[in-house]
């Protein structure tokens, strides 16, 4: 008991910055994840019939994944469910700015990460559809493809 108390005495403001960091994250999680979803509602607002596009993404020993920068020449509306995430796009023909990165372990160094983009690509979407959008590393191109 009197080691506890000391360590309190002694360490009093380190036993406080540790709950303050975890209150601060929270709060701006919970003011981000409102701002998002603000975005997402004034999107559907200005797009009713605007189709789903997912973005592939794999993390075990190795990770990769597709990352959008822009649509149409603007920040995309993003969205996340299931534990997938993507963004919304209009009907009709866009272009995205997108760009793909594979992380392997290295033999010298810790990590290789292997880097494509930012590429713009042109998508023609139909209303109310997803679309799953990925990397053949293959062939090393884009993938778009209607999911159903």
């Amino acid at each position: 008991m009197e080691a506890i108390r000391q360590l309190i005495e002694t360490n009093g403001y380190y036993l406080l910055f540790i709950p303050a960091v975890i209150i601060v994250w929270a709060l701006w999680m919970v003011f981000y994840m409102k701002k998002r979803k603000a975005a997402e509602q004034d999107y559907l607002g200005k797009y009713p019939d605007a189709a789903k596009v997912y973005l592939t993404a794999k993390a075990l020993i190795t990770s990769e994944a597709v990352s959008i920068h822009l649509v149409n020449g603007e920040n995309p509306a993003l969205f996340a469910e299931g534990g997938k995430s993507g963004f919304y796009i209009k009907p009709g023909e866009n272009v995205i700015d997108i760009s793909y990165s594979y992380t392997r372990p290295g033999v010298i160094h810790k990590n290789v990460t292997t880097t494509r983009g930012n590429v713009q690509q042109q998508l023609t979407v139909e209303p109310r559809k997803s679309y799953m959008l990925g990397f053949d590393r293959d062939q090393e191109h884009f993938t778009f493809e209607e999911i159903e």
